[in-house]
């Protein structure tokens, strides 16, 4: 028990500084795009809002574990603020710094926009070391992997009975890492508020579905086969094509158009859940099912990003 407890303080000890390195770069990064004490305000209110929703997330799908003891009788909700009880949802805390921007807006007199914009890469890294770091807390992992030849790390870690599995915390952190420094090189210049988080909250989402299915630790479920962070990608996924689209009809888009690409985004993520659904219901070969999870993705990012393309290319000519 000593050493899981070792391993546990160490990951609390990264995360914190992780969390304070990206707090820091958020304020760096704000240059141009809001003031610097504004991106501070918004810092610590997605910090707290974050956690807040993450942990929220966690209790409501677990709420009778959460706060019922052994014999059945409500415990109350001092539950929730015991962190080393449960986990916190990682697409509550997606939700919770979305949801942070506005209110840091309206105190600060700030454009959410600019604040989500800062906020992108300090964002990214974040998630992508927090990945990195996921095995001291014991999950991040995946399915056991057979061929030795792979046992070894960072592609493979092992469980708590030692058995190596697929490091899927390693596949996300890389991914994201990936993405971070793809936005930095072709995004980074977006001119129109917005882009840029956009581009980010979209390719994110996109990127993040795939490992998810691979996930075989402590993963939170509805609907017995929905896992509650593909519902928030989902969420996140349409609300920014959505948004995207009525920026577009404000400058003139056509309503067929907004109709047409907003009927082909339901369609893709409709797919996307069908493919999630036969993983766990139906024998056909994973990996059919998986190349067509990645081309349908692959297909809605095309379908978005052309579309945020176009909007920036429509602000920076007004």
């Amino acid at each position: 028990m000593e050493g899981i407890s070792l391993f546990e303080n160490t990951y609390a000890l990264l995360a914190v500084i992780f969390a304070l390195v990206s707090f820091v770069l958020a304020i760096v990064f704000s240059k141009g795009r809001a003031k610097k004490s504004a991106a501070a305000v918004y810092g610590l209110l997605a910090a707290v809002m974050g956690l807040f929703v993450g942990r929220l997330v966690y209790c409501a799908v677990q709420f009778e574990f959460m706060f019922y003891d052994e014999i059945g009788s409500f415990a109350g909700f001092a539950p929730f603020f015991d962190l080393q009880n449960g986990s916190i949802n990682m697409g509550g805390i997606l939700l919770g710094m979305l949801l942070a921007a506005p209110v840091a807006a309206k105190i600060t007199g700030e454009k959410t926009a600019g604040l989500l914009d800062s906020a992108v890469f300090p964002a990214l890294l974040l998630y992508s070391a927090m990945r990195f770091i996921e095995p001291l807390s014991g999950q991040g992992f995946g399915e056991w992997v057979e061929n030795e030849a792979l046992w070894f790390q960072p592609l493979c870690i092992t469980n708590e009975w030692g058995d190596w599995m697929l490091s899927v915390c390693f596949i996300e952190g890389l991914l994201t890492f990936i993405l971070a420094i793809v936005l930095f090189i072709f995004c980074s210049r977006a001119k129109c508020p917005g882009t840029l988080t956009r581009y980010a909250l979209f390719l994110f989402c996109a990127s993040q579905v795939l490992p998810q299915c691979l996930r075989c630790d402590s993963v939170l479920f509805v609907f017995i086969f929905a896992r509650v962070n593909h519902i928030i990608l989902a969420l996140v996924l349409f609300f920014v094509h959505l948004t995207t689209l009525l920026k577009g009809k404000k400058q003139g888009l056509s309503g067929k158009t907004v109709t047409l690409e907003a009927l082909a985004m339901v369609f893709g993520e409709v797919l996307c859940i069908g493919t999630i659904f036969a993983l766990d219901k139906t024998n056909l070969p994973d990996i059919l099912v998986y190349l067509v999870m990645v081309l349908t993705l692959v297909c809605m990012c095309i379908l978005a990003c052309r579309r945020i393309h176009k909007e920036d290319k429509l602000c920076i000519a007004e």
